[in-house]
């Protein structure tokens, strides 16, 4: 089987599409990916349009040497009216006719609908691999924005329209993935979706790539670290971290708080950079910066306790973040919020803290109390690690992935003509 996946960025890097496209790959199936390249100053592709990457043949797209400012924004007017994104359903029309794939496998929600038109079009099964509840993620993500992007998109992609939006494409995929259990029920309750063409395919991490054997990043030795990696947001809940320094040094002057990475907003960036600088203890609170992925192990390394300290509401209630396993393959204890992802798997585990979410005098307080058990932080990442071994890892996630696909062969084999029954148990 030959699955076609269409990626709204650049590859790589985007975690969740490696390992599935390389687990896909090491199963047997044929694997493209059409996505977007990587441009210089100039507007110019600074990556091959098509190029091998660990069995993945990448089709990219050089959007602005393509297609010109105008038709640009002819598309992004027509996108607004219709939330069908023309070009894309170009590129991945002729992505389709060149490499004759027997399936398309979208990720995230906004060209779900795209290319499911042309899914149609070549009578070909659809997966929608929905990283996340957009239209809640997209209501958070725009409270970090400066006042006059924000106000365009409330204009004119609402939250109901994308909430409209979502049902559509869940109701029409032939199959949907979800990243946990709540958001299982979050597409088949409230969006309408089959139960039985709803799975989990959760974040878990390749154990490999977390086997604790990374050199701690330099320059923290004889400190208590904690840290937070991963974008920032409103819905990150960062500011109970910084809130909880104050507090937190005078309990344990040795305290650092190690935030690895940014916002994709620099006026919310700014913003946490100002609190901090409020607290009076600044001189603890260290922003990195985005890091190479590849050091991403050594930060964590050098971390005594690692942190998610999500904010609650409907979009952090239905996702879970990579770093959580990350943190735990690391044999890092965590400290979580109790948003119910992150709260179930931290106390099935018995692998960290769980505090009430923005309450930074609990989170100050359970990292003092951490900081000063070192027994109990070693067997709280022990059991993490245990955890990850036995049930939090990518290579199950890989194997129901591979199930998925092979139920989808099967029944798809099974059509004598036109589009197949969508109704099928491969849920999870």
């Amino acid at each position: 089987m030959h699955v076609g996946m269409v990626l709204r960025g650049a590859f790589p890097h985007d975690i969740r599409v490696e390992k599935e496209a390389r687990s896909l790959v090491a199963a047997g199936y044929e694997v493209s990916l059409l996505c977007l390249a990587r441009e210089d100053d100039d507007g110019r592709a600074s990556e091959p349009q098509r190029e091998r990457v660990e069995g993945i043949s990448v089709h990219r797209i050089p959007r602005r040497e393509r297609y010109n400012g105008p038709y640009r924004t002819v598309k992004t007017v027509r996108f607004l009216l219709t939330l069908t994104d023309v070009i894309w359903k170009q590129e991945i029309d002729r992505f389709v006719r060149e490499t004759e794939v027997d399936a398309l496998h979208v990720h995230d929600l906004p060209l779900v609908r795209t290319a499911q038109s042309v899914a149609d079009a070549h009578g070909l099964s659809l997966v929608a691999d929905l990283h996340e509840n957009y239209p809640e993620a997209a209501r958070q993500w725009r409270m970090g924005m400066a006042r006059p992007r924000r106000t365009v998109q409330t204009v004119f992609t609402p939250y109901r329209r994308l909430r409209r939006l979502e049902r559509d494409c869940v109701r029409r995929a032939d199959h949907v993935l979800a990243t946990t259990p709540e958001g299982r029920v979050h597409y088949v309750e409230d969006c309408g979706a089959d139960p039985e063409s709803v799975s989990v395919v959760s974040n878990t991490v390749d154990l490999d790539a977390y086997d604790t054997s990374a050199a701690p990043v330099e320059g923290y030795d004889g400190e208590f670290v904690v840290s937070y990696v991963g974008s920032f947001g409103p819905h990150r809940g960062l500011e109970s971290l910084i809130d909880a320094m104050p507090a937190l040094v005078e309990r344990v002057p040795n305290a650092r708080l190690l935030l690895v990475g940014a916002a994709g907003e620099d006026a919310y960036d700014e913003a946490l950079r100002e609190r901090a600088a409020a607290t009076g203890v600044a001189d603890r609170i260290t922003f990195t910066g985005w890091v190479d992925l590849a050091d991403v192990p050594r930060y964590v390394a050098a971390s005594n306790v690692c942190a998610v300290p999500h904010a609650h509401n409907p979009h952090t209630a239905t996702t879970v973040p990579h770093k959580l396993f990350q943190y735990m393959a690391s044999r890092k204890p965590v400290l979580v919020s109790d948003v119910p992802t992150l709260a179930r798997v931290v106390e099935d585990a018995d692998c960290g803290v769980v505090v009430p979410a923005g309450d930074h005098d609990a989170v100050a307080e359970r990292l003092a109390d951490l900081a000063s058990d070192d027994t109990r932080r070693s067997r709280l990442g022990e059991n993490a690690r245990e955890a990850a071994e036995k049930a939090y890892n990518w290579e199950r996630e890989g194997d129901r992935l591979d199930a998925i696909y092979r139920q989808l062969d099967e029944r798809d084999g099974d059509t004598a003509s036109g589009r197949p029954d969508r109704r099928h148990s491969l849920y999870a």
